[in-house]
C-alpha cells in the first residue's frame, strides 16, 4: 500500500533554505541489504561501545566466527541462495516502486558487494533526497515473485542415477522408468491455475539512508565508500580467512550449486522437469551459469548499478 505519484520530469532532489539564506540540495548514501537467514556471529560496535553478539560473546574485529552463523543447522541456506540469485531483480523493483512513490525520476549510481556473511547488498549515492520513512516504507512493500514451476525438494540427486537423455524421444527421461520428464511448457501450464503461488518470493530487509552535502568530509566519505568496490570481484572482500568461515562459503555454495538458475538451467531435471529450449548434453548439478561459480556466489547481477 504505498503511494502512487504522477513521476515529474526531474532528476534532482527538494532544496532547502537554510536560516543563514542558503540554498542545500542534499543527497542521499543508501544501503540495501537482504533479510536475515538466520543469527551469524558480529561484532556491533557504536563508537567505544560494543555490543554482545547473539551468542552471548564479544567478538574482536578479525574473529575467526565473524559472519558465520550461530547456529549452522537452522541458518536457512536455501533462501540465502535464493535470495543472492534474485537480488538484482528485487532492487530494480525497490527503485520503480520509490519513483512512484517520491514522484520524480531518482537518480542513483552504486556498487554491490558481498557481506560478511556472504549476502550480498548494495551502496548508492542517490541524487537528492526522499524522506527516510517513505524509504523504509517503499523497502518493506518491495517484492520479487518467481513463477517458476516449483523446486522445493529435488526428484533426483547429484551423484545418482539422473534424468538421461533418449534420441529416440527427444526429451530426457526417468532412468527407471524411461519416461520422459514434464516439459517445460506443461509446468508453466500448470501454474495458470487461480490457486497457483509463486515458486518463490524475494524481499528487502535493512535500510540504511544517511544525507550528504556537496563539498563536505562526509560526500568524499559517500563517493570513496561507493567507488572502492567497482575495480574489485565479488568476493575480493570476503576470501574466507578461516575454517569457520571456509564452511559457511562451501555449504552456501553447495545450495547454489543443485538450484536453477534460470528457465534453461540444467538443475531443472533434479527436480523432475525439462528446461525450457532443452538439448542434449545437460549436466544436473553442473550447469555452467555463472550463479554457480564460486566468484559470484549466486549475485549475477551488474556489480555497477547506474540509473539509466
Amino acid at each position: 500500500d504505498l503511494p502512487k505519484l504522477p513521476v515529474q520530469a526531474k532528476t534532482v532532489g527538494r532544496v532547502y533554505r537554510g536560516k543563514d539564506g542558503k540554498t542545500h540540495r542534499p543527497s542521499t548514501l543508501l544501503t540495501l541489504t537482504l533479510d536475515s537467514h538466520g543469527p551469524v556471529h558480529s561484532a556491533r560496535r557504536r563508537g567505544s561501545w560494543v555490543a554482545p553478539c547473539e551468542c552471548g560473546r564479544l567478538h574482536a574485529e578479525f574473529d575467526p566466527l565473524i559472519g558465520t552463523p550461530v547456529d549452522p543447522a537452522s541458518y536457512d541456506y536455501r533462501r540465502a541462495a535464493l535470495d543472492a540469485i534474485h537480488f538484482a531483480k528485487v532492487l530494480d523493483r525497490f527503485w520503480q516502486n520509490l519513483r512512484r512513490a517520491a514522484g520524480w525520476n531518482v537518480q542513483y549510481a552504486g556498487a554491490v558487494e558481498l557481506q560478511k556473511r556472504f549476502a550480498p547488498h548494495a551502496h548508492f549515492a542517490v541524487r537528492g533526497t526522499v524522506p527516510r520513512a517513505l524509504m523504509r516504507q517503499v523497502a518493506a512493500a518491495t517484492y520479487h515473485q518467481v513463477w517458476w514451476p516449483p523446486f522445493d525438494a529435488p526428484v533426483y540427486k547429484v551423484g545418482g542415477k539422473v534424468p538421461v537423455w533418449s534420441p529416440e524421444v527427444g526429451a530426457y527421461c526417468d532412468p527407471a522408468s524411461g519416461q520422459p520428464l514434464t516439459t517445460w511448457q506443461a509446468a508453466l501450464d500448470a501454474l495458470d491455475d487461480e490457486d497457483a503461488t509463486p515458486a518463490d518470493v524475494i524481499r528487502l530487509g535493512r535500510v540504511d539512508a544517511r544525507g550528504i552535502e556537496h563539498g563536505t568530509k562526509d560526500a568524499e566519505r559517500a563517493i570513496r565508500y561507493v567507488t572502492k568496490y567497482l575495480t574489485k570481484d565479488l568476493v575480493d572482500n570476503t576470501h574466507p580467512r578461516t575454517d569457520p568461515q571456509q564452511a559457511h562459503f562451501d555449504r552456501l555454495h553447495a545450495e547454489l550449486a543443485v538450484l536453477p538458475c534460470s528457465p534453461t538451467c540444467a538443475n531443472w531435471l533434479l527436480y523432475g522437469v525439462q528446461p525450457d529450449g532443452v538439448k542434449p548434453g545437460l549436466v544436473p548439478g553442473r550447469c555452467s551459469g555463472k550463479v554457480h561459480q564460486r566468484t559470484t556466489l549466486g549475485f549475477t547481477g551488474r556489480r555497477v548499478l547506474v540509473s539509466r
